[in-house]
């Protein structure tokens, strides 16, 4: 087998592409902001916004070093 082409181990992720806190919170307050907003109109469109606001929600406890289980309604 030719291990030549094989890149296990050599690939890094783009640290460039990462967000800061500060912009995942951000990020997040729009997310559940325009899924308020949705709401009265489109169901679907608002639940999918919810739901990337909870993935947001998750990575921005998991930079704090937070158990999601522990969350507190003021964030």
């Amino acid at each position: 087998m030719n291990t030549h082409f094989c890149k296990v181990g050599n690939v890094r992720p783009n640290l460039s592409k990462r967000f800061s806190l500060k912009d995942l919170e951000e990020k997040y307050i729009k997310f559940t902001e325009d899924a308020y907003n949705a709401m009265h109109n489109d169901a679907n469109l608002s639940d999918t916004l919810y739901h990337e606001a909870s993935k947001l929600r998750d990575q921005i406890l998991n930079l704090k070093g937070t158990n999601p289980n522990d969350f507190d309604a003021a964030f």
